[in-house]
């Protein structure tokens, strides 16, 4: 297995969705040792291939609960939530994928932490985050590199 990867998940052309590819620019101009950072636009199972070979994995990514205010930084495991399978492996979500994946002998990371921004918009074609969201990034960022850190020191 590799060093910790951190996966920014996103869509440019999706309003807010596109945080974490802004977070991904700013990780990747002051790199981080023993730190892999990647984007993917990709979800449910497809997610599996982008962490192949990687033990500890950081998911960055937009989310919307209606419980907090656009920006505000949630950081936790993924085994705290709990997304229900869809229809079809196209559209299940993230811990559900895992769970299937691990369930079926699959290597899958054996630690994932998510760091999720609350945003107001993803359902908008566009491009350009909201003020509230822009001014996340570096919140968000910060939350990303300390998740990375603390799954490298768990490691080694």
């Amino acid at each position: 297995m590799n060093h910790v990867l951190i996966l920014c998940l996103g869509n440019p052309l999706r309003r807010d969705d596109a945080v974490a590819l802004h977070v991904a620019a700013r990780l990747s101009a002051r790199p981080e040792p023993g730190v892999e950072v990647r984007t993917s636009a990709q979800a449910g199972l497809y997610l599996l291939d982008d962490m192949e070979g990687f033990d500890r994995v950081v998911v960055v990514d937009a989310v919307r609960t209606g419980t907090a205010a656009p920006g505000t930084v949630h950081a936790l495991p993924l085994e705290a939530i709990h997304a229900p399978g869809g229809p079809s492996p196209h559209a299940i979500g993230l811990p559900s994928a895992v769970a299937r994946a691990r369930a079926a002998g699959a290597p899958v990371p054996s630690r994932i932490q998510l760091v999720a921004v609350e945003v107001e918009i993803l359902d908008e074609v566009g491009e350009g985050l909201t003020p509230a969201v822009a001014a996340a990034v570096p919140a968000v960022e910060a939350a990303a590199r300390a998740a990375a850190r603390a799954l490298g020191d768990a490691a080694g």
